[in-house]
């Protein structure tokens, strides 16, 4: 049975401006559900509480151009982190145009600020958080630019693949002269990390080049870049491992896509998934069994914290779709057949496509970026209730 809540409010989070609050009766099943979450959350002082976000292109951020830090995905990390209260953690932008999350080597979104790529580049959308890898291959590179003390740099191993080289405001680091990534075991094919040192503070000019010569033809395949300040292994972490376009059912059939996000080591892992599913042919009760799927190939993978399902607005499309509400209904049973998942109705907070206040969508399906601070202060209430947690810094 699901918890119903009515007329709850939601309050704001630490940048949010005047918008005002949402009041609604909304749906939530599995508080207890979510109680690893809530304990990995208070003890992120000492070790990262990771929420990882498996979603499509309203989670990737589709529309923005720049200031990646009003997404709802940034916007709900800052406020878990003021919730939390915890020291040394401040709720501040900085990263990768104003993104602290995990920042993809291209993101698939057409408006989202791509870093700069050099020589031949070519997407590989089965690899990294998100499925938003490039395969560079010799002499090409990616380069960041990233305001950060440290940063995580990702990339896939692979059978013949070529070495990796790392420059820092053009400076070599000593263990960045030559990162292999050929490898022919049991760790072929796995997304594995690079971690920099300490690189001081402001603004970083990062470049990854694959090093192979051209003559061996060997690729590298680079994944995603992470940025860092002083909250490496602590603080509170919402990471964008979303791609426009995603479906479930993609997902379930490319078992590389959900293992690269699982090695971000969730705490929780959120799925708003569903419109692209439903506009590709795909029945409510088939979403269903896909996201069944989805749900026990995370746990084969060793999964094992919460699974939180996430129910969208009601989008407008035609009369040919099935109606969006069955498809939050498919969603709510798969919290009666598997331990471990809760979901979150959000249409009952954020008012349908149709009809709704001008400005807060883009078109039938993304929200506006004044629809961000409504998304993120509803999964703020879900993920750190105030009677859970003492509240500080104004959130």
């Amino acid at each position: 049975m699901a918890l119903v809540v009515g007329a709850a409010a939601f309050v704001g989070c630490t940048d949010e401006g005047s918008d005002p609050a949402p009041r609604s009766t909304w749906t939530f099943d599995g508080y207890p559900v979510l109680e690893p979450w809530t304990l990995a959350m208070r003890g992120s002082d000492d070790e990262a509480a990771t929420v990882v976000v498996l979603g499509d292109s309203v989670s990737e951020g589709y529309g923005f151009q720049r200031n990646l830090e009003r997404r709802w995905v940034d916007r709900l990390e800052r406020a878990l982190r003021a919730r939390a209260g915890v020291d040394d953690c401040e709720p501040v932008s900085q990263g990768f145009h104003g993104t602290g999350s995990v920042v993809p080597a291209r993101y698939h979104a057409p408006s989202m600020p791509d870093p700069a790529t050099s020589g031949r580049a070519t997407p590989q959308p089965a690899a990294g958080p998100g499925g938003r890898a490039l395969d560079l291959a010799p002499g090409a590179s990616v380069t960041w630019r990233i305001d950060a003390t440290s940063v995580d740099i990702g990339y896939r191993t692979r059978p013949g693949g070529g070495p990796l080289r790392v420059t820092i405001d053009g400076e070599i680091p000593l263990k960045g002269v030559a990162i292999p990534t050929d490898s022919d075991g049991e760790e072929a094919g796995e997304r594995t990390v690079w971690e920099s040192g300490d690189l001081g503070p402001g603004p970083h000019t990062i470049r990854v080049r694959n090093s192979s010569t051209i003559l061996s033809g060997a690729p590298a395949t680079v994944t995603d870049i992470t940025p860092f300040d002083g909250d490496r292994g602590r603080c509170v972490h919402v990471l964008d491992a979303s791609r426009s376009g995603m479906t479930a059912d993609y997902i379930t059939r490319t078992p590389s896509y959900l293992a690269d996000a699982l090695s971000l080591d969730p705490d929780l892992l959120v799925v708003p998934l569903g419109f692209n599913d439903a506009r590709s042919g795909s029945s409510p009760a088939a979403f269903g069994r896909t996201l069944d799927r989805l749900i026990e190939q995370a746990r084969a993978e060793g999964y094992e914290g919460p699974v939180l399902l996430v129910g969208w607005f009601e989008p407008r499309w035609g009369s040919s779709i099935p109606d969006w509400s069955e498809y939050i209904a498919a969603m709510s049973q798969r919290t009666e057949r598997h331990g471990g998942v809760s979901m979150l109705d959000l249409s009952a907070v954020l008012p349908p496509v149709r009809g709704a206040p001008q400005g807060l969508y883009m078109d039938s399906l993304h929200p506006s970026a004044s629809a961000q601070p409504r998304i993120a202060r509803s999964l703020l209430e879900a993920l750190a209730p105030r009677g859970e947690f003492v509240p500080d810094r104004g959130d």
